[in-house]
């Protein structure tokens, strides 16, 4: 059973991106000159995506994963239905993290529980996990090349 350190852990950090992303847009897509990075969102429970919005927040390494303030790039991105997909381009090679949730009733914010684990789907890239917390970089982190990447994420 997780502890009561571990949920609160937790919530922060992905309210911390919830609170970085409330206000943003997702950007119109355009001719990238550099590496794309292409992230896919899925749930676990399809049904549960099919309205709302995903913030999807990316982290270089060596910035503060997950904390908001620290993301290099971050949008809202409208559902798509059971997978959404949004592309970041001409982001320098390198190696990067992903957190994102989903805005399931649309209000901007991450809705928790009384005890605050959050009760909206999230999750990380790598579907990394953390055991008290969120995951690290290091288990999130993936390599952007100059032929650009993938990601699908599986929030929870």
């Amino acid at each position: 059973m997780k502890s009561p350190g571990h949920r609160m852990a937790l919530a922060v950090a992905v309210m911390g991106l919830a609170a970085g992303v409330a206000g943003a847009a997702s950007p119109p897509a355009s001719a990238a000159s550099g590496p794309e990075l292409t992230v896919e969102l899925r749930c676990a429970e399809a049904p549960r995506c099919a309205s709302g919005r995903f913030a999807v927040a990316v982290f270089r390494e060596g910035g503060g994963f997950p904390r908001q303030d620290e993301a290099i790039a971050s949008r809202l991105v409208r559902s798509q239905g059971a997978v959404t997909q949004t592309v970041f381009a001409d982001l320098p090679p390198g190696r990067y993290a992903i957190a994102a949730y989903h805005d399931a009733d649309d209000d901007g914010r991450l809705t928790t529980w009384a005890m605050g684990l959050p009760r909206e789907a999230y999750g990380f890239s790598n579907n990394a996990r953390g055991r008290f917390g969120p995951p690290s970089f290091e288990s999130a982190a993936f390599t952007l090349g100059a032929g650009g990447a993938r990601q699908t994420l599986t929030l929870r």
